[in-house]
């Protein structure tokens, strides 16, 4: 356990010292604002910027409070995993190029304290962005459409953080994988859009899979319920999570061995 604190404060004072924990959470913050206030400003923008005849009344519906949030998801799963994946696509690989893992591991270090260290560090960098720009995109929906309440706010945002954990932990499995930066970012969102894909045309029968975890989000945000399948798909995720991790483990102890 003391070897795992010690990398895991080396991992965070990394994130702070090449400003990963500035800069995610500002990427965050800019996605989750900009759906309420372009759906507010909407009418303004199209009779600003397009090109229509003088006279002509534009009537939009007012998106719900939930709906606004829906789309902030949606960029989260769209911008906000394509950042969080560059972000991370060196975690591992990066140290073994350069050599600072094999100086890590010389001393008496477990590697299953260096593998989940550098996961625990993906993961609360994750979690930070997620809450500080959901909560500040719920802040701007409640004052410029309308009020959603507080228990669908986080309920939506528990459940999305285990899709982003599911990410981190496949781009910590490529990174450990391999060794260039750009292949890793390649894989990990080839495989991330794949799974969602997939699940989206064969919904039917992916009832089971991780990226069910954006429609989750979604159906507590408009409705405040859960369908009955979302505790399978919640088992299956943390299982793939465990042993995704348990793989990267055991594949680093292997590199490193071998090396």
């Amino acid at each position: 356990m003391t070897h795992w604190v010690v990398l895991y404060r080396k991992e965070m004072k990394e994130m702070v010292r090449n400003y990963k924990m500035l800069w995610i959470p500002i990427v965050f913050i800019l996605l989750g604002v900009m759906q309420p206030v372009s759906a507010y400003y909407m009418p303004e923008i199209l009779d600003t910027f397009g090109g229509l005849p003088e006279g002509t009344i534009i009537e939009m519906p007012t998106p719900t409070g939930e709906e606004v949030l829906m789309d902030v998801i949606s960029n989260y799963g769209l911008l906000g995993v394509f950042i969080l994946v560059l972000s991370a696509m060196g975690v591992v690989s990066a140290e073994r190029q350069s050599g600072v893992a094999g100086m890590v591991m010389m001393k008496p270090v477990p590697y299953s304290s260096y593998i989940l260290a550098k996961w625990a560090g993906l993961l609360t960098i994750t979690l930070i962005s997620l809450f500080i720009g959901y909560v500040i995109s719920w802040y701007y929906t409640s004052l410029l459409i309308e009020p959603v309440t507080f228990e669908r706010i986080f309920q939506s945002v528990v459940i999305y953080s285990i899709w982003l954990a599911f990410v981190v932990t496949l781009t910590l499995l490529f990174s450990t994988i391999m060794k260039g930066n750009g292949s890793v970012a390649f894989i990990t969102i080839f495989v991330v859009f794949a799974i969602s894909t997939v699940t989206s045309i064969l919904g039917e029968y992916m009832k089971w899979s991780p990226a069910m975890m954006t429609e989750y989000t979604g159906q507590v945000l408009l409705s405040g319920e859960l369908d009955s399948n979302f505790l399978l798909a919640f088992i299956t995720t943390m299982a793939i999570i465990i042993v995704v991790l348990f793989s990267s483990i055991q594949i680093f102890k292997q590199k490193e061995l071998l090396e």
